[in-house]
């Protein structure tokens, strides 16, 4: 449909008059920064490498840093002890070897080679050309051959690795020029310096000029047919062919001129797709690569681009992209997950609604106004409304909140904080048309040409335009979307459950009447219809639902809960639309997630795929005909293409980041603890008396958002959890044998990594505690006892007799003393409940329980409520006999295996076996009934007693103490919430 000529002279007039038509930025990958404050040691990053079990290796003036997805650990100079440090802090160059088993590091100093697993340090000492050469190291690379080369002020080395040894090779001549890279194109070895490009005669071994003699050079990187990237200092990145005559340096390069963000390349990333990452002094930038000179701009943080110093490029063999900086740590991306684009519009960030238009476009409103938005072209007209325009009875010049474009009639109709407006085709601003002074926030058009306005307070009005009048109205809550069922009737999501509305009867009915799983309690935010036959309907915090009926019978209504047990449950869902193959894109408070056509599978969205990362708006949502669907939120809008969304397998590699035992010194006493070295297998000895293992997954993007399950096979039974926190697993006094310990990883979509690490822990016993001398042992020991017995038998005869009959005696008496003293020992003099140190020893054995074999138990505390007005009023021995009573009562209401004890004045401690906190509160419930229904008769008093009741999980605490505390907590928030209750 075409626009009438009135209306596009309209938008002319106000296009010209602001003079303002404006291309929008695509969204760029997102980066995940990491700076001093992340916990690294210092903010210049001159490179990056990767060790065999995917931790990233940074190169600073502070040395290297090894970083695990979570922690930092530095290795700085050496001490006493060569092997534990570098000999200079400055750290320039960083290589992995082939098997990334070492990282090799080049300094100021010299050039040394870390063991990952042991993490010692070898140092090597080069071979010098001249008296005057310096240890320093440009560069560390290993070509395509598998060969390490070293490039070191104007020299070129080769390691050996057969004799562990570094040779020089050749030298540039040249002193006042500098080697800066190295490169192995087919059979020819490059080398690159700050005056020209050099080749390897292998025969002499001596560096020939191949090219521009004069141009300083800092990066080589090999490309596709034999030609080669040439980073310079002045000229930006130049494509090389070495076969071809080479015409002059300015003609093979990209440089500011064609975009770079600076001449000064520092860095060159290709990528396995072709595509080139360029770092420069003032930023990063992108080169397509079926258009190396059209060149992209991607900040890596809040800073603008062009501020950004970038030192080091490197690609994970994950395919993550890792950019180190000169004053701002380093950022990870994954380029392969870039699959959503995020812009502003017209310098507005806030896009609280959408409406689709046409051709393409999108009606946008946002605090800067309202706005045409092309999908395709990526660019933007308007604003169609000022908020600095001056206010009128007439115009609606406040907060848009909602849109909708009424193809039919070609009409633009939004709602605003002030009513039901229009877009005036002759001053193309907003105009409220009516429901004056109502503040609106969802609305929809039925075909009979009725307006549906959903207010923020004052209910849903059916507005009728030709008679401009209100024909219908409910006194709903916020109404977040308007649904129509047929001609007459509508869906409304409220914040107070979903309704069903009948502009013609009037007649309101809320699905709550037929279904306890969506109240008018649940907060509503989204309700479609679904090319499956039924309803989508999204709520905040309570889940993701389908609902079906019958045609019109309500009675027949059928709600399901999609995925319960995933993160949908626990957000807000802002919008949900259904792709031609069923499958649903929902924008949430977190992001976008995609729930697969099976209702099972799904995948998360966030700012590493280019998404919002403060999420999206309710309703701000609109599709267009070539597919695209766009979400808004508080940072602009996001749109993408279900069919090019690229869901990629999440499968990080989980391993262990350290292993430690605590070992006990027999000669003084005391506890030594020891680091071990990374491996597949350990062997601890009888001495060893505590095992620590800690463990991370190599996912740089999400790794705060990870669990983990771990196990010690043939130790325990079950897996034991834990968050991204505490990543550590502890192990005391192992029997002697052998036991596996696994650990794997845990997605926030329930979603398990296939990789898992492994430990094998191999316990030896003690020499007195091996088979052969075990038994040695026990024949010696059976030996001299039956000696011992042969030569007192005859002894033992004779007094026998006696002595029976006195032991005899005597022990019954223990028996019945010990008996008695343990009874008082145990029990509460009054109410005769065990006392709290019975409680204790039995609390604390259920905790070991509980560490041992994960069998839950749960405490409650109970207190009569006013006592000390009882004992006032009615006397101590009154009270006395209350607490006898009361005690009873809760007594008698457990179960055999509940302990219940005195815990002090009127204050009794009950311990369930087993149960949770959810069972305990039932128990809790159930005994302050029995309380608050028994009357206590104390001749001549009866009285009436009510009890207070903290409970409490040992699950969610550290210590029996430490739920006790909580416990005692909970209770003062019932006895200062009322008394007679149950706090859990």
């Amino acid at each position: 449909m075409r626009l009438p000529s009135a209306y596009l002279f309209s938008i002319f007039a106000l296009l010209v008059s602001f003079n303002f038509i404006a291309r929008a930025e695509i969204g760029a990958p997102a980066f995940h920064t990491f700076d001093m404050e992340s916990g690294i040691t210092h903010v210049t990053v001159s490179d990056i490498a990767e060790d065999k079990y995917g931790f990233l290796w940074l190169a600073s003036q502070s040395g290297i840093d090894k970083f695990d997805g979570y922690t930092f650990r530095n290795f700085g100079m050496w001490g006493d002890d060569k092997s534990t440090g570098l000999q200079t802090l400055s750290v320039l160059q960083l290589e992995a070897s082939p098997d990334g088993d070492y990282i090799w590091v080049g300094t100021f100093s010299g050039l040394s080679r870390l063991n990952v697993d042991t993490e010692k340090f070898k140092h090597y000492s080069l071979p010098v050309s001249s008296p005057s050469s310096k240890q320093v190291i440009n560069r560390i690379k290993t070509t395509s051959d598998g060969t390490l080369w070293i490039v070191s002020e104007r020299n070129v080395y080769r390691y050996y690795e057969k004799n562990d040894s570094i040779e020089l090779v050749s030298y540039l001549p040249d002193t006042t020029s500098t080697l800066t890279d190295i490169e192995l194109i087919g059979n020819t070895l490059y080398v690159t310096s700050t005056s020209g490009l050099y080749k390897l005669d292998a025969i002499k071994n001596s560096l020939v000029l191949v090219a521009y003699e004069g141009v300083n050079f800092t990066r080589l990187v090999s490309a596709e047919r034999s030609r080669f990237w040439l980073g310079t200092s002045t000229h930006g990145i130049c494509l090389f062919n070495p076969n071809v005559e080479p015409e002059p340096i300015t003609k093979q390069c990209t440089s500011e001129i064609q975009g770079l963000s600076d001449n000064s390349v520092t860095d060159i990333l290709l990528q396995r797709n072709g595509d080139l990452w360029v770092a420069t002094e003032r930023g990063l930038n992108l080169l397509k690569a079926h258009s190396p000179y059209t060149v992209l701009h991607f900040p890596i943080s809040d800073k603008d681009s062009g501020d950004e110093r970038v030192s080091s490029l490197y690609q994970t063999k994950s395919g993550l992209v890792v950019v180190g900086t000169k004053d701002d740590g380093f950022a990870i991306s994954n380029p392969e997950l870039s699959n959503f684009y995020t812009t502003e519009v017209g310098g507005g960030r806030i896009i609280g609604s959408m409406a689709s238009f046409k051709e393409n476009k999108v009606w946008v409103a946002n605090e800067k106004g309202l706005w045409i938005y092309d999908t395709v072209n990526k660019t933007y007209e308007g604003p169609f409304t000022s908020n600095n325009a001056q206010k009128s009875d007439n115009k609606a010049s406040d907060k848009i909140t909602s849109t909708f474009y009424d193809s039919n009639n070609d009409t633009l109709w939004v709602t605003t904080r002030s009513g039901l407006a229009k877009l005036n085709r002759e001053t193309s601003r907003l105009e409220i048309e009516g429901l004056q002074g109502k503040s609106g926030y969802s609305i929809n058009i039925d075909t009979q040409g009725d307006i549906w306005f959903g207010g923020y307070s004052d209910g849903v009005f059916v507005y009728r335009p030709s008679e401009r009048r209100v024909i219908q109205q409910w006194p709903l809550s916020l109404t977040t979307r308007i649904l129509f069922e047929n001609d007459e009737s509508a869906w409304l999501s409220t914040v107070t459950g979903l309704h069903l509305a009948n502009k013609l009867t009037g007649e309101l009915t809320s699905i709550s009447d037929y279904t306890d799983k969506i109240t008018d309690s649940t907060v509503v935010t989204w309700v479609s219809r679904s090319e499956r036959g039924g309803y989508w309907v999204g709520t905040q915090a309570d889940g993701l639902y389908f609902v079906t009926k019958n045609n019109d019978d309500l009675s027949t209504i059928t709600v399901t809960q999609i995925t319960p047990e995933s993160r949908l449950s626990k957000v807000s869902i802002g919008a949900i639309v259904e792709d031609d193959e069923y499958g649903l894109w929902i924008s949430t408070i977190e992001g976008i997630t995609y729930l697969a056509p099976d209702l099972s599978t799904l995948y998360h969205y966030g700012a590493e795929n280019g998404a919002l990362s403060k999420g999206y708006y309710i309703g701000s949502v609109a599709t267009t005909q070539n597919n695209t669907i766009l979400f808004g939120g508080a940072e602009g809008l996001t749109q993408f293409v279900p069919s090019e969304v690229a869901n990629v397998k999440w499968s990080p590699a989980v391993h262990l980041t350290k292993v430690e035992t605590v070992s006990r010194d027999e000669q003084n006493g005391t506890s030594v603890q020891q680091r071990l070295n990374l491996g597949e297998k350990i062997e601890l000895t009888h001495n060893n008396i505590a095992l620590s293992i800690k463990f991370a997954a190599t996912d740089f993007m999400n790794a705060n958002e990870l669990r983990y399950a771990y196990k010690l096979v043939d130790f325990e039974n079950s897996w034991r959890f834990t968050d991204f926190k505490t990543r550590v697993a502890t192990y005391t006094n192992l029997e002697p044998g052998r036991y596996r310990f696994t650990v794997k990883a845990i997605n926030q979509e329930n979603v398990w990594s296939s990789d898992e690490a492994q430990l094998e822990v191999i316990v030896i016993p003690p020499w007195w505690d091996e088979p052969i001398w075990r038994g040695a042992l026990v024949l010696s020991i059976l030996f001299i006892i039956s000696s011992v017995i042969w030569l007192r038998i005859s002894a033992l005869k004779k007094r026998s007799a006696e002595l029976a009959l006195k032991v005899e005696e005597k022990t019954r008496d223990l028996e019945a003393m010990i008996e008695k003293l343990t009874h008082l020992s145990t029990q509460d003099s009054l109410t005769g409940l065990k006392n709290r140190r019975y409680f204790t020893q039995r609390a604390n054995a259920e905790w070991q329980e509980f560490k041992r074999h994960g069998r839950t138990f749960s405490l409650l505390i109970v207190d009569i409520d006013f006592f000390k007005n009882i004992n006032d009023e009615y006397g101590h021995h009154v009270g006395d006999e209350v607490l006898v009573k009361i005690a009873k009562t809760l007594e008698k209401n457990l179960r055999e295996s509940d302990v219940i004890a005195r815990w002090g004045g009127e204050e009794f401690l009950i311990l369930l076996p087993s149960l949770n906190i959810q069972e305990a509160y039932w128990v809790a419930e159930k005994l302050r009934k029995c309380v608050s229904e028994q009357t206590i008769e104390s001749h001549p008093h009866s009285i009436k007693v009510t009890i207070t009741c903290g409970v409490a999980d040992i699950k969610d605490y550290d210590s029996v103490d430490a739920c006790i505390h909580a416990v005692d907590k909970k209770l003062y928030m019932g006895k200062e919430s009322g008394r007679n209750a149950v706090v859990k």
